[in-house]
């Protein structure tokens, strides 16, 4: 027991936990990537399609969670595409995650509704620097 109340305490000073990909076992075998699972935060497991970050068809879902996703297997942006999936935005957006350095669009459609894409959003995005 004790053992176990160290290992909390310890959890406590160590750094603030990241999103991190776990790819999907179930697809490993196939020669290409369509899906992929997220682990937020939370613990919590997102399941998301893979799109090159240059392709249109990502932008194309509405009511989608998009995580701009970098060579190193990290996201470096995200946001929700909207009910209506604004095409000007969600282009602008293409472009700045693009320059950024952004390899793949992921895009997590299980959200069912504004507040479990926002839930979903705050659990996956990159912590901002202080």
């Amino acid at each position: 027991m004790a053992a176990l109340a160290y290992n909390h305490i310890a959890d406590l000073f160590d750094e603030p936990p990241v999103a991190r990909e776990l790819p999907m076992r179930s697809t490993a075998s196939l020669s290409e990537r369509r899906f992929t699972a997220w682990r937020g935060r939370s613990g919590r497991r997102y399941v998301a399609s893979v799109f090159a970050a240059d392709d249109t068809h990502a932008l194309g879902f509405t009511d989608a969670v998009l995580l701009a996703v970098s060579p190193e297997r990290r996201i470096i942006a995200a946001r929700d595409s909207g009910p209506f999936g604004v095409e000007a935005a969600l282009s602008r957006w293409q472009r700045a995650i693009a320059a950024a350095g952004a390899c793949e669009i992921h895009v997590h459609l299980l959200a069912e509704d504004g507040m479990s894409r926002r839930a979903a959003l705050l659990d996956l995005m990159p912590q901002m620097d202080s």
